[in-house]
């Protein structure tokens, strides 16, 4: 009896561990930061996770969630959109509720096509947002592993102010249920990028 009891409660850690999606793009993301006018910028977010440039994971890859054993089930985007184009929604929409008319660029354009776009659109900057690392690992805890860049550019590309975060931490504990671990990762997320648009320098380009 013990036995199919254990059985049992491995096979609900797999059911739970398999098939988990996070929805980063509607993550509620706080800026504080503030136009003077009706500022137009250019935005664009690129994925540079080595394992996904080499073919490893793909490019709608989030993290790992682990069945009873410890064994990693991948996550992905509720969207099925990579997970750099989910997170570049969630910030278009933060930055577009303060007041900046935002033109999203995806994928990883040439520098000189960002410069075309900004002309194109009378954009005052460009903000580029690197994600080297963005990688969630559920068991019994929540591990979350990041380096991100995020960069101010005015529109010859010369770089006004920057501001990077890099950690491997622990945020809490892993709920049952992928849409409860979901809210936590994508909060987490929207946390972030506000600690990277804080910064006074970062503030000041973009004013």
């Amino acid at each position: 009896m013990k036995k199919i009891f254990f059985i049992l409660v491995v096979l609900s850690f797999i059911g739970c561990a398999m098939g988990n999606k996070y929805d980063y793009q509607s993550s509620s993301i706080v800026l504080p930061v503030k136009p003077a006018d009706n500022k137009a910028l250019i935005l664009s977010v690129e994925d540079l996770r080595p394992y996904v440039l080499n073919g490893g994971k793909a490019p709608n890859f989030v993290g790992l969630q682990r069945g009873g054993f410890g064994n990693p089930f991948d996550v992905t985007t509720v969207s099925g959109k990579p997970m750099t184009e989910d997170m570049s929604i969630a910030i278009t929409k933060a930055l577009t509720q303060v007041g900046y008319r935002v033109q999203n660029v995806q994928g990883k354009p040439e520098n000189v096509y960002l410069v075309k776009i900004a002309a194109e659109t009378g954009a005052s900057r460009i903000v580029v947002l690197k994600v080297y690392e963005w990688k969630s690992d559920i068991f019994m805890g929540i591990g979350l592993h990041s380096d991100i860049l995020l960069n101010v550019f005015d529109t010859n590309l010369k770089l006004l102010a920057e501001s990077n975060m890099k950690f491997d931490e622990g945020i809490g504990g892993a709920q049952i249920g992928s849409a409860r671990n979901s809210q936590i990762i994508t909060d987490e997320f929207a946390k972030r990028i506000g600690y990277l648009f804080n910064k006074k320098e970062i503030r000041e380009a973009l004013e």
